[in-house]
């Protein structure tokens, strides 16, 4: 049953491809490669930026910072559209390293703009140093090798990257309800839309099938 589960809410946002998924224990992943990579890497920021810098007033990186973050996220889009014009052949490696490159950058855009301070005027820049770049990619990478190589069970792995999608989801809900200010009623709101919305999209890609 749980099995079905994270398969239900994997089938949001992938096409579930067995060829183009990791195995762990002889049971395919609940998402492709290319997506458990782009779920760590936000896992991975995403952790990171709540733990140090949500009782900071901040916003987007700079405009250097971001011209370097959004370079990070160009190998994927090379490797994908590659991949589907058929102009090269891609591996798992391949699509899960470049998954990674691609969802480490995105909280640093999404977790300022959800912050209720972001836009006073003596906020700081989400990236004050190297430390905020480099300690959550090397997680990201210790994260990846575990994964990969399946060094923990494999509903662990799964149930790991089918939560953080769902947490993922549900920070975009959390946006859309500001004017509640009771943090716990927003959190719970935001997971039901968030969830709700996983399901809407699940149930659509078997209908279309």
């Amino acid at each position: 049953m749980l099995h079905e589960l994270l398969d239900f809410f994997g089938r949001a946002i992938c096409h579930q491809l067995e060829d183009r998924s990791l195995q762990i224990s002889g049971e395919t992943l609940s998402v492709c490669a290319r997506d458990t990579g782009i779920y760590i890497g936000i896992f991975s920021s995403l952790t990171y930026l709540h733990l140090t810098k949500r009782k900071k007033k901040i916003t987007i990186p700079t405009i250097k910072v971001s011209f370097f973050l959004l370079l990070l996220m160009v190998p994927m889009m090379i490797d994908g559209l590659g991949s589907y014009l058929h102009l090269f052949e891609s591996d798992n490696i391949k699509r899960m390293v470049t998954g990674t490159s691609f969802g480490f950058v995105l909280p640093y855009f999404l977790y300022p703009l959800l912050s209720s301070r972001s836009l006073e005027n003596d906020s700081e820049p989400v990236v004050k140093g190297s430390r905020d770049l480099i300690v959550p990619l090397v997680l990201s990478v210790f994260i990846s090798i575990v994964v990969y190589w399946g060094l923990v069970p494999y509903y662990t792995i799964n149930s790991f990257i089918i939560v953080t999608i769902i947490i993922w989801f549900s920070m975009f809900a959390y946006g859309l309800f500001p004017w509640v200010h009771n943090l716990r009623l927003r959190m719970i709101l935001a997971t039901f839309i968030g969830s709700c919305i996983l399901i809407f999209l699940s149930n659509l890609h078997s209908w279309v099938l």
